[in-house]
């Protein structure tokens, strides 16, 4: 671990490399980051696709593990736009960094999140990760808001986090969630006997006619309501984001084949026009600490809802595990000629792909069949 240490301390290329000039066609395999986690934005023609991104020098001239040393890093969020339905992408850069030296909760890295317009501005939720200065802690979870004009060049709206594991330890159990004795949140090795601390994602969606006090937040968590350490989708309703933000706890979402993983991680939702409903993809795994790499699955859920507070119904699935791809990302919904509604989506190579695909964006989008004619 000292080793890994004094390799970041040296690092001196930078954390966030500058645009490539030049658009990606066919897929995103950009020359200087792995991009992994993604989530879109749609403006009519535009689509802006946040990912998670970090230098591939890390990797490739520190000779650092991506599966092993990639959540010690520092991320930041990188922008893609495409005005073509994602058949070409251009790269926008950095925007969204960590606090790196602040000890805040986001003084570690940045991780997944989402962005909204709402209220005239870009609204983005996003994880911060909190530099313990403990290496077997590395993922010490909390949710926070930034805000943008434009969509990009996002600044965190507080140095406090809008839920903090550590600072709303017995809110959040008081909720229904779970979380692990204090001492250990965070931990590499995952929470007693389990996953690791799930606190992350935070996905923002607008309520359909409820203006601006309809802000809803739903995240990766877990409860123990029902049994040990089920993966559930957190629910928080959020006031005043702007100004002096705070969120409403509300009970956990439980999802009808939860027993099929230990994780539900990059919630996405959309609203269908045809239909009306919700529609929220969730990526799962059965991962924990002792599972063998050979034993890991990884799969993209769809559920529906009549509305935002349930009950969520599961849809269809896809086993994402061959491909070596992971997590999925939601691009839109698609009326069909046969009037069936079927989901777009795409998914980055995983950190178990070759090389030359690792940590990169494939170019053809997916359609999976949810909503029959």
């Amino acid at each position: 671990m000292v080793d890994f240490i004094n390799k970041i301390a040296n690092f001196n290329l930078p954390l966030c490399p500058p645009p490539v000039e030049t658009a990606f066609f066919g897929g995103i395999r950009h020359p200087s980051v792995y991009i992994w986690d993604g989530w879109v934005y749609a403006e009519e023609r535009k689509i802006s696709l946040y990912a998670l991104a970090t230098p591939r020098a890390f990797y490739l001239d520190f000779g650092l593990d991506a599966l092993r040393d990639r959540d010690h890093l520092p991320h930041h969020w990188r922008r893609f736009i495409s005005e073509d339905g994602g058949k070409t992408w251009q790269d926008c850069g950095a925007v969204l960094l960590p606090r790196t030296g602040t000890g805040l909760f986001d003084s570690r890295s940045v991780w997944t999140g989402s962005v909204l317009k709402h209220g005239g501005r870009y609204l983005a939720a996003y994880t911060g990760i909190r530099d313990t200065g403990c290496e077997t802690q590395p993922k010490l979870q909390a949710l926070g808001l930034a805000a943008s004009e434009d969509g990009s060049g996002f600044s965190p709206l507080s140095e406090e986090a809008l839920l903090c594991p550590l600072r709303d330890y017995d809110a959040i159990r008081d909720a229904g969630y779970y979380l692990g004795p204090k001492e250990t949140l965070g931990n590499d090795d995952g929470e007693e006997g389990g996953a690791i601390l799930a606190w992350r994602d935070p996905y923002l969606v607008a309520e359909d006619g409820a203006g601006d006090t309809g802000l809803h937040m739903f995240w990766s968590a877990k409860s123990s309501l029902r049994r040990l350490q089920e993966a559930v989708i957190g629910h928080a309703l959020i006031k005043d984001p702007f100004g002096r933000p705070q969120a409403e706890l509300l009970p956990p979402v439980f999802l009808p084949d939860s027993e099929q993983f230990t994780q539900a991680e990059v919630p996405q939702l959309l609203r269908s026009e045809e239909s009306g409903r919700y529609v929220m993809a969730v990526s799962a795994t059965n991962k924990t600490a002792d599972l063998p790499p050979e034993a890991v699955r990884m799969t993209l859920h769809f559920y529906s809802a009549p509305h935002l507070d349930g009950a969520w119904t599961a849809l269809n699935q896809y086993d994402l595990t061959a491909q070596r791809r992971y997590p999925g990302i939601l691009f839109g919904l698609e009326k069909q000629a046969d009037g069936s509604t079927a989901a777009l989506w795409n998914a980055p190579y995983d950190g178990t792909a070759p090389e030359e695909s690792r940590y990169t964006l494939p170019a053809e989008m997916e359609k999976i069949m949810i909503f029959e004619n």
